[in-house]
């Protein structure tokens, strides 16, 4: 009774405080109100202005996507919570920076700040934004200014453009906000950021300069507009400085910058009417040659050296016609080198351009001089400069000269003499005539390659599962296929006069023709023997000679006649042929389903009119002709070897080398082919500098053997392999031991040579330019950027194709897209 009245009176006393802590706390607050304001009205293009939003109520949500005339960037927000008269006041504020985006009286519209479901609406705000301010002292903090070396440019004509940003005051994070953009005009920023120090009317700035070379390619009036910096700049608290030991007194502030528009003239260059071949090149140039020796014999050779050099368009530079004649020099090109580089004033640099001359008869020989023509933008006026003409003597060669000292008449010595250095034009291998040119070379496909490789691996693996499993009951078709192999050794461990011999010989024949239809049984009609080979998806005509075999094994055997030694020879190598068929026909049936049959009377036909046309001299006709038959699915390297002699006589260079590489890869080591080859690329304009790269030689047999040889080894070193080890399986003995691991080590060793073959056919092809001269741009389309160019029967790897067009590497440092119908895929 006690217990429950001291219970009562502590509920009593718990509620009754209750009541009088909920009279005495003080009121929460719960007003709401957004409430915006700035730091000033009335500011510069390149000023900001800061904007701070209070919420009174707490943290709401603020939408400032209303606000259209500047660029907002968010400074964060505090909040704070305070008792006023009894009540529990809270405020959250945020700051924003914000850039002007143009000039005028602009608008900060009402800013909807929304709490627990409700909206308020802050007051809009104007901002008179006008073109400079100009402080106290007559002198800005910061400014930026842009400059050209010249406002008219002629078609072509370089010039640069350069942004400076001026600043007196510390500040980071220095970036465009909006960068320079250059319409009408390819670009591209040269030399490093530079940064420098400059007084100007007594005030030093720090100056960050950034230089662009321009290069006009359009004709018209362009402007440049303004390039618009951002930065933040240090800007001092009011605080004690004696507290600056201790706390961090700066704050930064973002500012925001223009330069000044620019306003360009690009005019045509006047209309050319001269005679001589204009090289298009612009700007200031000079040309100079030299000879590497003017006094030597014929049959040696001399190297002319030309070298073009200036400021303008120099990377677009190309060889002047040098009006050598052909009669007396042979010429052959040389690797040319070349130094460009960006300057103030421009792309500035040369080029070298190497011949090798080769006289083909001794006298006294003028180099004619080797003009350029260019437009002169200084002079704005074309030029035509030329290098002086070279003397060259030419003396006889030893071979010459001894002729000579043999010939006691001295007409009979003129005429051998001139014999002796004509020019016979034989620099190639002819054709190949005969009909092996249509023999089909075609290398395995990968697919079949790897079936190949898998048939001995899964012949190891159901070793290994006989061996694993050996005690569970064979199956049917497993027991029948045993007892036909057993019958088979009996029979051959007879002698001829045994009359079991051929008992032998038709229960083999029986026992696999059964296993093919999983059952069991001692003999076979005619009829059940077609329907189960049937069955088994055996091929018709291969079942029928199964039957007959059983016909004359029958015939012999009840016929009473004896057979000769021969003939029981023969009909045990008929039955072992036809039982192991019979084990392969489900192999052959899939292989030979697909593989191609072609007919080859029409191919003949074509092949023969194209020797015919090659014969009389209508290259081009032959070429198309043995292409034809290539097209027909014939893959032979030396048909691949005529389409490029045929090429190469009707000085189609592009094409020539590609049937060449072609042929190569399905005979690489051929003398003739490699010889052709070489001499083809003598033509080629383009020389790659890289040395070979570390797959190429790691890989070097590519160069020596057949691919096709290759495949064939690695199937036999597999099969071999597999074999070794079904044997050491079945005997329960280690497998990679030994001779075993030299056997695993050297398959593994000829198929990562075929693999790495396959993938780099797939995955770096490699092509050959066909067109006279190609465009090598930074994108895919004619506007893009041009890097270099390539000429007919360069080689270059592909890396990758889109919109029509190759991605190409010539060599370290040169890539670049190119139309997919200039190049062709080897």
């Amino acid at each position: 009774m006690l217990k429950k009245t001291g219970r009562d009176m502590i509920l009593k006393k718990t509620f009754f405080m209750t009541l009088v802590l909920l009279f005495t706390l003080p009121v929460i607050g719960s007003c709401f109100e957004v409430i915006s304001y700035v730091d000033k009205n009335k500011i510069s293009r390149e000023d900001s202005v800061l904007l701070t939003v209070v919420v009174e109520g707490g943290n709401a949500q603020l939408d400032l996507s209303m606000i259209k005339d500047f660029k907002v960037i968010s400074r964060g927000k505090s909040s704070s919570m305070n008792y006023i008269n009894g009540s529990l006041e809270r405020k959250a504020t945020y700051q924003y920076v914000l850039l002007p985006q143009a000039k005028g009286n602009l608008l900060i519209p009402p800013i909807q700040g929304s709490l627990d479901g409700e909206h308020k609406f802050s007051k809009q705000i104007v901002i008179q934004v006008v073109e400079q301010v100009v402080k106290s002292g007559g002198q800005q903090a910061l400014f930026a200014t842009s400059q050209i070396t010249k406002k008219k440019l002629f078609m072509g004509e370089q010039a640069v453009y350069t942004l400076k940003f001026f600043t007196s005051r510390r500040l980071s994070g220095l970036g465009f906000e909006t960068p320079p953009t250059f319409n009408g005009f390819s670009s591209k920023s040269f030399g490093k950021e530079k940064s420098y120090g400059q007084n100007i009317n007594g005030v030093q700035y720090q100056v960050t300069q950034v230089d662009f070379i321009l290069i006009s390619q359009s004709l018209g009036n362009f402007k440049i507009d303004p390039a618009v910096l951002i930065a933040n700049v240090v800007v001092k608290s009011r605080r004690d400085p004696r507290f600056d030991s201790f706390f961090s007194s700066n704050s930064y502030k973002p500012v925001r910058i223009a330069s000044n528009p620019i306003e360009i003239k690009v005019m045509p260059i006047p209309s050319y009417e001269g005679k001589k071949k204009f090289s298009g090149l612009v700007g200031k140039f000079d040309i100079e040659a030299i000879m590497e020796t003017t006094d030597f014999k014929a049959g040696d050779s001399s190297t002319l050296t030309l070298k073009i050099s200036g400021v303008g368009n120099i990377i677009d530079a190309g060889l002047p016609d040098l009006n050598l004649d052909e009669q007396v020099f042979k010429v052959y090109d040389d690797n040319p080198v070349e130094s460009i580089g960006l300057s103030s004033m421009g792309y500035e640099g040369y080029k070298i351009f190497k011949k090798a001359l080769v006289p083909v008869s001794s006298g006294k020989f003028i180099i004619p001089s080797i003009e350029l023509v260019y437009f002169d933008v200084t002079k704005k006026k074309y030029q035509t400069i030329s290098t002086e003409p070279i003397h060259i003597d030419v003396l006889p060669s030893e071979e010459l000269q001894q002729a000579e000292l043999r010939l006691p008449d001295q007409s009979l010595k003129q005429s051998i003499v001139k014999k002796e250095v004509r020019y016979e034009n034989k620099d190639i291998f002819e054709i190949k005539e005969g009909l092996a040119v249509l023999e089909d070379y075609q290398q395995i496909s990968p697919f079949l390659f790897m079936i190949c490789l898998f048939i001995p691996c899964f012949l190891f693996l159901g070793v290994k599962v006989f061996v694993i499993m050996q005690k569970t009951d064979m199956p049917i078709k497993k027991q029948m296929e045993e007892k036909a192999k057993k019958h088979i050794q009996q029979a051959g461990k007879m002698e001829i006069g045994d009359d079991r011999f051929l008992g032998h010989l038709h229960s083999a024949l029986v026992a696999m023709v059964l296993s093919k239809g999983h059952k069991k049984g001692e003999s076979l009609t005619m009829a059940e023997t077609l329907s189960i080979l049937e069955e088994a998806n055996v091929e018709k005509e291969q079942a029928d000679n199964i039957v007959q075999l059983f016909e004359i094994i029958d015939s012999v055997r009840f016929g009473g006649h004896k057979i000769d030694e021969n003939k029981a020879k023969s009909l045990l190598t008929q039955t072992k042929k036809m039982i192991k068929l019979i084990g392969l026909a489900l192999i052959c049936l899939c292989l030979f389903f697909t593989a191609p049959q072609r007919s080859y009377a029409d191919s003949t036909e074509i092949f023969i009119s194209g020797i015919e046309k090659y014969k009389f001299g209508e290259f081009q006709e032959a070429a198309r002709l043995f292409e034809t038959v290539a097209t027909n699915g014939i893959q032979n390297p030396y048909l691949f070897y005529n389409i490029g002699n045929a090429y190469l006589k009707s000085q189609d260079i592009g094409r020539a080398i590609l049937w060449y590489e072609r042929a190569r890869v399905l005979m690489p080591a051929d003398p003739d082919l490699n010889f052709n080859l070489e001499h083809a690329r003598t033509f080629v304009t383009d020389k790659k500098e890289d040395g070979p790269s570390i797959i190429e030689v790691l890989f070097f047999w590519d160069n020596l053997f057949t691919i096709k040889s290759i495949q064939i080894f690695a199937i036999c070193l597999c099969s071999l392999f597999f074999i070794w080890a079904s044997i050491r399986t079945l005997k329960r003995k280690r497998v990679l031991s030994g001779t075993g691991l030299v056997l695993f080590l050297a398959a593994l060793f000829v198929v990562v040579i075929v693999t790495e073959h396959n993938y780099s056919v797939w995955a770096r092809p490699c092509a050959v330019i066909i067109a006279q001269q190609v465009s090598v741009r930074s994108g895919v389309s004619d506007t893009a950027t041009k890097l270099f160019s390539l000429h007919e029967g360069t080689k270059v790897v592909v890396k990758d194709q889109k919109n029509g067009y190759f991605k190409i590497v010539f060599s370290k440092g040169k890539v670049g897209w190119v139309k997919a119908d200039k190049a062709l895929i080897i």
